[in-house]
């Protein structure tokens, strides 16, 4: 299979309320002519306006501009066996999670089967956000947080509704849980796509975090008992070792750790080391070639509850790349 031949994948979650069901009804017309496969963790029709449906057959639906819909099953894998065999009427593959949903588990076949990233590629996921509630929600439950920490991209929808210094108070707060995140915001009719759509997952970082980060340096960010910890290394990385620490790390403490997302510098790499995690596994990856003028420079983050940055600064320092003398 030429993975160039594969379909792109966006995953859309937020919690209940932050507005996706508006927002993948405006992104349909966006896409247009593009025809998207539309997968919704919900019965396809309560969440996609019922005038869009004009025909069914196998739990799969055509939409009135070409898309199809279909609800996801117990059997995600046999859905896109399904999805993959009617490749030739749809570009791309949106799906749009419950609100109560943790991201990483509808993201994990894509990342960590060994087949299914050869068919389809996950591009990115993106977060809604209702900036009137999201702090409450953040305060209340372990879904909002872990949405926000597994995103790529972070969109603060409904931003019509409240002031601007509290949009951007609600900016500040989400880059200080999510550094690697790219933070927009938007409404209805006015969403930032063409921004969203340029971010690609675990390939770039398209804005630093707002703390300054220099060689071997810490940063720490809380809300509530959420703590971001941010590592920078201009040292290179001995990616097995890093990968053996942390795979080991998720299995014995994954239940206080939302995600784990770093850009590795790796001796005798030209390419970036994308090192990510989903749930308990550990995902290793080639990201993007290191360009002339760039900085060599690796940088990890751990979002988690009541998180110690002693610890993680020891683990990370035991595996960086020893020189011979």
């Amino acid at each position: 299979m030429n993975k160039h031949l594969a379909k792109p994948v966006n995953i859309i979650t937020g919690f209940l309320g932050a507005g996706k069901t508006t927002f993948l009804n405006e992104l349909i017309k966006f896409n247009q002519p593009k025809r998207l496969a539309i997968i919704e963790n919900e019965f396809g029709r309560e969440s996609i306006d019922g005038e869009l449906i004009i025909g069914a057959g196998n739990a799969i639906y055509e939409l009135s501009d070409g898309c199809l819909c279909c609800s996801l099953s117990e059997d995600f894998h046999q859905l896109l066996a399904d999805l993959w065999n009617r490749r030739s009427v749809f570009d791309e593959v949106v799906i749009e999670t419950t609100g109560i949903a943790d991201p990483a588990s509808v993201a994990a076949p894509f990342l960590t089967s060994h087949a299914i990233p050869n068919y389809y590629e996950l591009e990115r996921v993106i977060c809604l956000i209702d900036p009137n509630h999201i702090e409450s929600q953040l305060r209340d439950t372990i879904e909002a947080r872990q949405q926000i920490s597994f995103s790529d991209v972070l969109l603060i929808t409904k931003a019509d509704t409240v002031s601007a210094d509290h949009l951007q108070h609600i900016e500040e707060l989400l880059s200080k849980i999510n550094p690697f995140a790219k933070t927009l915001s938007g409404h209805k009719h006015e969403y930032p796509f063409l921004e969203i759509f340029t971010t690609e997952r675990g390939k770039t970082v398209q804005k630093r975090p707002r703390f300054t980060l220099s060689p071997n340096s810490l940063s720490s960010q809380q809300h509530e008992d959420i703590i971001s910890l941010s590592f920078s290394f201009t040292e290179p990385f001995s990616i097995s070792l890093l990968q053996h620490r942390l795979t080991a790390f998720l299995l014995f403490q994954a239940k206080d750790v939302y995600r784990v997302k770093g850009i590795i510098y790796a001796l005798g790499n030209t390419k970036k080391i994308i090192v990510q995690s989903v749930n308990t596994s550990l995902v290793v990856e080639y990201g993007q070639e290191w360009e002339d003028k760039e900085i060599y420079e690796s940088r990890i983050v751990f979002i988690g509850k009541n998180l110690k940055p002693e610890g993680f600064e020891r683990m990370l320092k035991q595996c960086l790349q020893i020189s011979p003398n």
